[in-house]
């Protein structure tokens, strides 16, 4: 007994398509081909298909001298087309059951990941260079995690590619090498578009670059006005040379005396080390120097929060405990139970103080201390 339903289905499908295709037999080799749904490009592939050439009456299937599309006839092309589309299906399936563990579904492959890089430009506090380019990160379009030395590493979410963000991170004037990873060290376009957000570097440190120009020139004389220098992409040497460039700003600001200088010089040499490694080289000799900066650091108390003091001394502990210096490891880890005893009796004259970060990078740096003998963990 034949279904109805798709019967009378059949029949609206086949009358639609006569109107269009004008002969029976071409109504019934696009049903077997294409199914019911009617779409100009397949109408159009299949008379291309049939120019010149005419289907017998007889394998068509339909009746000579017919005017019409054979209802019957229709809605059993409709279940041939049906059939083939199970299939294909099938097939498919059997296909992706094939493949090995992991590969990569063919028509997945096709798709492109987004770039998670944006460029936008700032101008320069120092020389007054307008339209520099800096690179961006999108938010959301990477997870984002730390290194045992608090350096961040990337791997794409779901629909980016995964970008070493460190490797652009820095910004660099063509004209006059002023350079740091901050967007904010630079004069840049307000959100609203009316003005310009100037520099958070103090005026005093700006006028001392401005003086020290031509020193700085120096340091990289190939990227003096050559704009293309600092372009992505970037390879190693110049990745490095961009944090050298920022590590010669920040030396400024350790000259007139502003907090975190020692600190932004040691974490540029901490992304060095980091970039380095990846690339299978050596970075004994980076380590070293950082870790002579944050001991500057910790020695004149240039950070003014906790928070940030406290992982100074993290860094220096774990520093000491990657170069096998266990015995300065460990004085600098005792360092945590005499803050805390100093800040405890502090405490109780003043109650808004509180151990909260000294507890923290306490803990984390007994952690390293336990892992000293595992040198896999500081690689990690």
């Amino acid at each position: 007994m034949e279904d109805s339903g798709l019967d009378e289905k059949a029949k609206e499908e086949a009358k639609k398509l006569l109107v269009l295709l004008k002969e029976p037999q071409l109504v019934t080799e696009y049903i077997i081909r294409y199914g019911l749904t009617i779409n100009a490009r397949n109408i159009a592939d299949l008379k291309a298909r049939r120019s010149g050439v005419r289907l017998a009456t007889a394998a068509a299937g339909a009746a000579p001298g017919a005017t019409g599309p054979n209802p019957a006839l229709a809605a059993r092309a409709a279940a041939i087309a049906a059939q083939n589309k199970a299939n294909a299906e099938a097939m498919a399936a059997k296909a992706a059951a094939s493949r090995p563990k992991g590969a990569p579904n063919p028509a997945e492959a096709q798709k492109v990941d987004e770039d998670p890089i944006f460029e936008t430009t700032v101008n320069c506090p120092v020389c007054g260079h307008t339209g520099l380019t800096t690179y961006e990160m999108r938010a959301k379009s990477q997870q984002v995690l730390q290194t045992v030395l608090l350096v961040p590493t990337f791997t794409a979410a779901t629909g980016f590619k995964t970008v070493d963000y460190s490797l652009l991170a820095v910004s660099v004037c063509p004209k006059c090498l002023f350079a740091s990873p901050d967007r904010k060290n630079f004069n840049y376009p307000s959100f609203t578009g009316n003005k310009e957000e100037k520099s958070t570097l103090n005026a005093s440190v700006i006028l001392a670059l401005k003086d020290k120009i031509e020193d700085t020139k120096k340091i990289l004389p190939a990227a003096v006005d050559n704009p293309d220098y600092f372009k992505r992409e970037r390879s190693l040497k110049v990745a490095i040379e961009s944090y050298r460039l920022a590590m010669a700003r920040a030396e400024v600001e350790a000259e007139l005396s502003q907090p975190y200088a020692y600190f932004k010089m040691g974490s540029y040499l901490l992304k060095i080390a980091r970039m380095m490694k990846n690339e299978g080289q050596n970075d004994t000799e980076i380590l070293k120097e950082a870790l002579i900066i944050f001991e500057k650091s910790y020695a004149k108390s240039e950070c003014e929060t906790d928070e940030i003091e406290m992982q100074v001394l993290y860094l220096i502990t774990t520093l000491y405990i990657m170069l096998d210096d266990f015995t300065k490891a460990n004085s600098y880890l005792t360092a945590f139970s005499k803050l805390i005893a100093e800040r405890t009796e502090a405490m109780k004259k003043n109650p808004s103080l509180t151990c909260q970060w000294i507890q923290k990078w306490q803990d984390r740096t007994k952690y390293n201390w336990e892992e000293r003998e595992n040198k896999e963990f500081f690689t990690k």
